[in-house]
């Protein structure tokens, strides 16, 4: 009686699997998942779609080989991009130094002269020789040097050379179209050296990120009884996931703690890919607070490691992190009636280029109507492309294996059989 339902379980994970799979036009077999595009519009128009993390997972080129396709089997162009890929570009004005002086026991104070301009700046990057730092500036603005308004009245600054950790030498404050800037560096006991300032103005867009928490283990190094480390590890698995941000959340109500930012393929040799600083304080009644460090897309780390240098300062308490990813939108024009097919995991597929990715940047994206991502579905028809010894290397090694086997068995033959006789003289 036991054994009845084996045969039924059997038949059943057939039929799952054979649900979930899904037959593609023959010069398309070679990729191995698709998904159907799910839209509901009555009337041709532009449509979006968010790619799901089983498309980020299952690509295996960065989204080199998205392709979609019509009922037909018809290549339709379309457009993939990130919110932060629209975002305009940043324009950079260096400043000229006016004044530079130091007030013992207070501050430095640097002047910085910009070009006329109606373009509204909002962020200063410094230039110093400093190599091992953390110091509080202020900012302040003025059309003439001689009344000044604070734009910034309490912003960090940071470079931790001995630890390896570029910090941050940049601040953001009020937008402004003032001639000048004045810098009060808060470093009491001596000058500190700035030999230069950039000013940056961009537009902003609101992050579209899609958040990831995966379970940490923790440790402490206590090697140093004034340097203490909390390390925080964590393995993403098979998750492909391009990891532009990593977050911080903790009740601690004011701090400043220095991050370093690990990964690794094994999870016993680690590099460092980045690092910056967290931060939450009260200036007056207003919280100034910075708690995620951005990274350059990293695509594929497995194992990562996060680093929280405490100084003499105990571990933040309750400390949670987690990854960001940028949302990745396909974007095409669809025709009304006509059934749409996103495919994806082909490994030799190079990037398409489409006229429309040339015009995308010129089009309203407010237009467009939000379409979605059906079940994925394996390629039952799939054609893997390689030669049989790539797609069977074990079959190979086994083959070499039995060989050497046989040729070893046969030597061994040859020693243990006894020479014949001499023949009687």
């Amino acid at each position: 009686m036991m054994q009845r339902p084996v045969p039924f379980l059997v038949a059943l994970a057939i039929v799952a699997a054979s649900a979930s799979a899904t037959d593609l036009p023959q010069m398309w077999r070679t990729w191995r998942y698709s998904a159907p595009v799910e839209a509901h519009q009555t009337q041709d128009a532009p449509a979006e779609i968010v790619l799901s993390p089983n498309v980020l997972s299952h690509s295996e080129n960065r989204l080199a080989d998205l392709r979609l396709i019509n009922a037909q089997g018809t290549e339709i162009p379309y457009v993939l991009y990130s919110q932060h890929e629209i975002a305009l570009p940043q324009n950079s004005e260096t400043g000229q130094i006016r004044e530079n002086s130091f007030v013992p026991g207070k501050f430095t104070q640097v002047i910085i002269e910009l070009p006329a301009t109606n373009v509204f700046r909002d962020t200063i990057k410094i230039e110093t020789p400093e190599q091992d730092f953390m110091n509080w500036v202020e900012v302040a603005a003025s059309d003439d040097t001689h009344l000044w308004r604070v734009v910034k009245d309490r912003a960090p600054i940071s470079r931790f050379m001995k630890e390896n950790l570029t910090g941050n030498q940049t601040i953001q404050f009020s937008q402004n179209t003032a001639r000048y800037l004045r810098l009060r560096i808060f470093e009491t006991s001596r000058q500190f050296q700035i030999t230069g300032a950039s000013v940056l103005a961009f537009a902003k867009t609101d992050p579209d990120f899609a958040f990831i928490t995966p379970s940490f283990s923790r440790s402490e190094d206590n090697s140093s009884a004034s340097h203490k480390t909390s390390q925080f590890t964590a393995d993403l698995s098979a998750q492909n996931l391009p990891v532009a941000q990593v977050s911080f959340a903790t009740p601690q109500p004011e701090f400043y703690r220095a991050v370093r930012i690990l990964t690794s393929e094994d999870g016993k040799e680690w590099q460092s890919i980045s690092g910056g600083e967290i931060y939450r304080y009260k200036s007056g009644n207003k919280l100034e607070e910075s708690l995620a460090i951005s990274l350059h897309e990293v695509w594929g780390a497995r194992h990562w490691r996060i680093e929280i240098l405490n100084g003499s300062d105990a571990p933040l308490p309750s400390l949670g992190i987690s990854f960001a990813y940028a949302n990745r939108r396909v974007s095409f024009q669809l025709v009304q009636g006509q059934a749409y097919r996103l495919l994806y995991g082909n490994s030799k597929a190079s990037a398409p280029q489409y006229d429309v990715q040339h015009i995308f940047a010129y089009k309203d994206k407010r237009t467009a109507f939000a379409a979605a991502l059906g079940p994925e579905d394996r390629t039952a028809n799939y054609d893997d492309g390689r030669p049989f010894s790539e797609r069977h290397p074990s079959l190979l090694w086994t083959a070499l294996g039995l060989a050497i086997l046989v040729l070893a068995y046969s030597a061994l033959r040859a020693m243990r059989t006894p020479a014949p006789p001499s023949p009687p003289a």
